[in-house]
């Protein structure tokens, strides 16, 4: 059984006692798929951009273990709930905080995690350099070709 996380968002129209009351029907949905499920209020944030018309969300994060057939179950029943802008189901990754997980960087306009840290790192800048001229023989192509479509590159997979 793995450890899994529900990312929720509500929407921001909503509120605070309707907000709390559909998450906890989504728990209840979780714990009938999952086993140990955990509940955390995020608060409202605005969205990145607007989803059905709405600006700001209820984010909250759900962490439950689970089989992976139970998955797909619980996506089904999650897409049929009504005032629910997204789930997202991901593996869980006790390193990252939720917060560290929805930072967003003003100064370069994009989020980039450290994965070590959970800390949001800056973006490396452009620059004009030109490229480099890194050319390949036809040979060295096949010979990758057959690396990759042999399996011996991609392992796991």
């Amino acid at each position: 059984m793995k450890k899994y996380e529900l990312l929720l968002v509500l929407p921001g129209t909503l509120d605070e006692k309707e907000a709390e009351n559909r998450s906890n029907e989504i728990f209840s949905v979780v714990k009938e798929s999952g086993t140990d499920a955990e509940i955390s209020p995020m608060g409202k944030m605005r969205l990145a951009y607007p989803i059905k018309q709405i600006r700001y969300g209820y984010f909250y994060t759900l962490i439950f273990s689970a089989e992976a057939p139970n998955l797909k179950v619980l996506q089904d029943k999650l897409g049929l709930m009504r005032d629910l802008l997204r789930a997202i189901i991901s593996v869980y990754n006790p390193n990252y905080t939720p917060a560290a997980k929805l930072s967003y960087n003003n100064a370069t306009g994009a989020a980039v995690m450290d994965e070590n840290s959970g800390v949001v790192a800056e973006k490396a800048e452009r620059t004009n350099d030109k490229p480099t001229d890194n050319k390949i023989s036809a040979q060295e192509i096949d010979k990758k070709l057959d690396e990759i479509l042999s399996g011996e590159i991609i392992s796991g997979v």
